[in-house]
């Protein structure tokens, strides 16, 4: 867990929960920048690309349900220029499909198409991967 150091990041009961969850915290440099970076590109993902596609947030439970579908998106069918356009569970299982060549003139007929109905957002992604 990559923070900055801000006191809800240092203090006594976030590092218990860390503790519990097997979690080590990381703070990052102060002044420098980039040193969360990754966590702040997430962050604004998650803002713009999906909490803003939803009218009103209707409690904890609600937000709870579209991070959790954020979090299948993010993973499993967003593609990640870091990950030469995989996706991290393609790194994370080592399954990275085959890209399809620059020149291909057709579709591939394995594609595999999800909706996610609260953001209206359409993934697509190859059905079977090495």
């Amino acid at each position: 867990m990559i923070s900055d150091q801000a006191g809800v990041f240092t203090g006594g009961v976030f590092a218990e929960l860390l503790d519990s969850w097997n979690i080590k915290p990381r703070l990052g440099a102060v002044g420098k920048h980039g040193y969360i970076s990754v966590t702040e590109r997430v962050s604004k993902t998650l803002k713009y690309k999906r909490l803003k596609r939803v009218a009103i947030i209707k409690g904890f439970d609600h937000l709870t349900v579209l991070c959790n579908e954020f979090e299948i998106w993010h993973n499993s069918w967003r593609p990640h220029m870091a990950l030469l356009a995989f996706r991290p569970d393609d790194a994370y299982y080592e399954k990275k499909p085959e890209k399809p060549k620059r020149d291909a003139k057709t579709v591939p007929s394995n594609i595999e198409q999800s909706f996610f109905q609260e953001t209206r957002i359409t993934g697509h992604r190859l059905k079977n991967v090495a």
